[in-house]
């Protein structure tokens, strides 16, 4: 009998510990960044960082790494990510069912803030010869990461100036691109969709 006394005891510490710990944990919060040496990312890393957002004391802001705004879409959408940054014209294709070669409708997502503006720009090796974008034909362009906004917006452009199956296509991140462009023969061009902060 004392044994069984002591059991049950025993069980509701256990549980009573349990759920305490549970009460005060933090819920977590996955926040949708990019790939490395984008702006996506240090957004994401920054808003993990924030002073106001680190002493919340009920929630935990976790940046989480990806190939970028299409992949975040997705992610957001099943509720893999609960925020991300997104380009907003993903987010009104995305909603609409007008991706390129996805026409799922991706409703469970919706903008709730302008972070900054992304400006595109398309980088060539100085004394290329490449003087528009028609002449970048035959040549090996860098167009971001495969499933990042910057890959998506470079089909989206490369396609509508009719070039985007006369280019050679390496998918490779803000890193890579413009340094192989501007150092190698190996690469032409290297498309970026937007510029990391400046800095001093």
């Amino acid at each position: 009998m004392k044994a069984r006394h002591l059991l049950f005891i025993g069980m509701i510490a256990v549980v009573s510990m349990v759920c305490s710990q549970t009460a005060l944990a933090k819920e977590r919060i996955v926040f949708g960044g990019g790939p490395a040496g984008g702006t996506f990312q240090v957004v994401a890393n920054a808003i993990q960082v924030y002073d106001p957002i680190k002493e919340l004391s009920d929630i935990r802001v976790q940046a989480q790494s990806s190939a970028g705004s299409v992949e975040n879409l997705r992610k957001t959408d099943a509720g893999r990510q609960q925020m991300s940054v997104v380009y907003s014209g993903h987010v009104y294709q995305g909603r609409n069912g007008k991706m390129k070669n996805d026409p799922k409708k991706y409703e469970n997502v919706m903008a709730v803030a302008f972070l900054y503006g992304a400006p595109a720009q398309l980088v060539v090796k100085a004394g290329s010869g490449i003087k528009s974008v028609k002449d970048l034909e035959g040549k090996k362009v860098g167009v971001g990461n495969a499933g990042s906004g910057a890959f998506a917006n470079c089909e989206l452009f490369f396609t509508h100036m009719g070039i985007w199956d006369k280019i050679e296509r390496n998918a490779m991140g803000y890193n890579d691109a413009p340094r192989l462009s501007a150092t190698t023969s190996w690469m032409h061009s290297g498309c970026l969709w937007d510029i990391p902060p400046a800095r001093s």
